[in-house]
């Protein structure tokens, strides 16, 4: 079985940590998936644009009125120069495979030429044609429990409801997040100062992607196998974006 990640830069850093996680846990992607190159890059903001207008409509105002305001992106928990060293040498030595798009049909055939594959997906949405490849799992990192928090704002929500954080390594599927589940973990945010929700995202986006070569290596080695999840198919399980009041009452109730 062949090993792949997938990104739309080499230097994101998502992209960067969870191939970190696989070098470290001695699992070594066959291939590199880079989507969403030039022009096409612009394709994919149309897309979201087209996307967020028809699934909320008047309620994406807000979205709206600042995008392209910048914003603090800088968070506390990322590689060290080292660990980014070892990352960029890898690179340089593994097959990058240029796409216009994950779900563009050349991609999808030379996917499938690759034979027998695990995928770390960081491309959005994948359409059915994708999904439907015979001997190719596509594996999304959710920082919620699932099938309990399935969906937007999953770590907010999670916060809403005082639950403990988990990261899930899962199969994609068709549905949002009810894809049979490889892997689970608590993540431990007791043990660090977090006192917003932009804290607690960083720190837990952060650890999931620490988690994903763990998972990986357990299952190349046999040691873990999918299960399916429970409850599927029911729109009453999903959660939607936190409106910005709710965010509000939470960051001062996590201050």
């Amino acid at each position: 079985m062949k090993i792949g990640i997938t990104t739309h830069n080499l230097n994101n850093k998502d992209f960067q940590e969870q191939l970190f996680s696989m070098l470290k846990h001695d699992v070594k992607p066959d291939f590199i998936i880079v989507h969403y190159a030039g022009i096409f890059k612009i394709i994919k903001y149309l897309r979201f644009f087209k996307k967020t207008v028809k699934q909320y409509r008047f309620k994406s105002l807000h979205f709206f009125f600042n995008f392209g305001k910048k914003k603090n992106s800088q968070s506390n928990y990322s590689l060290a120069s080292e660990e980014i060293i070892t990352v960029n040498n890898f690179i340089k030595s593994c097959r990058i495979i240029k796409t216009n798009g994950i779900n563009d049909a050349s991609t999808i055939k030379r996917i499938k030429n690759l034979g027998e594959s695990i995928i770390v997906c960081n491309s959005g949405i994948l359409k059915a044609r994708g999904l439907a490849l015979p001997n190719v799992i596509f594996l999304n990192i959710h920082s919620s429990k699932l099938p309990e928090y399935r969906g937007m704002n999953n770590i907010e929500w999670t916060l809403w409801d005082n639950k403990e954080i988990y990261v899930t390594i899962h199969k994609i599927s068709k549905a949002i997040d009810e894809g049979d589940i490889l892997y689970q973990e608590k993540i431990e945010t007791e043990i660090v100062f977090l006192a917003s929700i932009q804290n607690y995202r960083d720190y837990c986006f952060f650890k999931s992607n620490e988690i994903i070569g763990k998972a990986l290596n357990r299952y190349v080695n046999n040691g873990l196998r999918f299960l399916g999840q429970e409850n599927k198919g029911n729109l009453l399980s999903q959660y939607y974006t936190m409106h910005p009041i709710l965010k509000n009452i939470l960051n001062q109730k996590l201050g």
